[in-house]
């Protein structure tokens, strides 16, 4: 029988503690329970843990170990979340010498939304969750997803505005009753809950929330009625990213009310924007006691 060497147990020639080593791109197919039918998903899994300073390497099999446990013994969980933190409790189990871990788990969701003339579609999601849990105590976990919607200028819709009507002034007066020209952005709004200590946000009631707020998702086929209702809509709602941001963070701490005071909401919009070679960005984290407080929310 052959002797191996503990490489991984001896000691570094640099002894400084390492705050996170692990895995990343790890992939495993998964189900989501959700009551009377379940989800299957493609996981894209990152396993972290804390490496002390005595320590030359991580034993990077038993995180694959613990997916294997997880994943292949448990075949259905409530939620990618609840996933993240009973792989990151199960890391810290199999590695005695750490004494935190942190688990990150991406999918792509795919939703079956009606459009608006109700033909079926496929709608895709990306969706996250995600544990990080020190010895001793319960995971902290947290939930996100990311919407695409549609954005108009608003600043531009006034300067094009008044253009118009300087140039006909036989209309300005129909101009103030209708939306003016402006150009349009695809949005990337992302939604993250943090700091649960339970599973009690479902990724669809963020979806819903979100699109209810934004004016719906975006769909891959549009007909021309269905297209021009899109951007008509938009038109008549036109928002900057700030406007997005604050519009969706009043919607979600008003309407998912069963979200502890305690935890973490972090909205941001990304806007590609079509007249300029940047995007426009804006965010809003803060916790959600704090921005019911700003709302008068109860």
């Amino acid at each position: 029988m052959i002797d191996l060497v503990d490489v991984q147990a001896s000691k570094p020639s640099v002894q400084i503690p390492i705050t996170e080593v692990g895995l990343a791109g790890i992939k495993y197919p998964i189900k989501v329970n959700r009551g009377n039918r379940e989800i299957n998903l493609t996981a894209e899994i990152t396993i972290f843990a804390d490496l002390p300073a005595a320590r030359k390497g991580a034993d990077f099999s038993r995180n694959v170990e613990a997916i294997n446990e997880v994943i292949l013994n448990n075949s259905v969980t409530s939620g990618i979340e609840v996933l993240a933190a009973s792989l990151a409790s199960r890391v810290l189990e199999k590695l005695p010498y750490s004494n935190s871990a942190r688990v990150e788990i991406l999918s792509t969701l795919l939703m079956e939304k009606s459009d608006h003339s109700s033909r079926s579609a496929i709608v895709p999601y990306d969706i996250y969750g995600s544990a990080a849990v020190k010895r001793g105590e319960d995971p902290s976990m947290t939930v996100g997803v990311t919407c695409l919607t549609l954005t108009a200028c608003p600043c531009a819709m006034e300067t094009t505005r008044a253009l118009i009507s300087s140039e006909h002034t036989e209309v300005s007066a129909a101009l103030e009753k209708i939306p003016s020209i402006t150009h349009n952005q695809r949005n990337r709004v992302t939604v993250q809950i943090s700091n649960l200590k339970a599973s009690i946000v479902n990724i669809e009631d963020i979806i819903s929330v979100v699109e209810e707020t934004t004016g719906g998702p975006l769909f891959s086929l549009l007909k021309r009625i269905d297209e021009g209702e899109l951007v008509y809509r938009a038109h008549k709602n036109p928002k900057f990213v700030e406007d997005v941001v604050r519009d969706v963070a009043k919607a979600v701490v008003t309407r998912l009310s069963a979200i502890p005071g305690s935890c973490i909401l972090t909205v941001k919009s990304q806007s590609q924007e079509s007249i300029h070679p940047h995007d426009a960005v804006a965010k809003i984290e803060a916790p959600i006691e704090t921005l019911r407080k700003l709302m008068n929310v109860h």
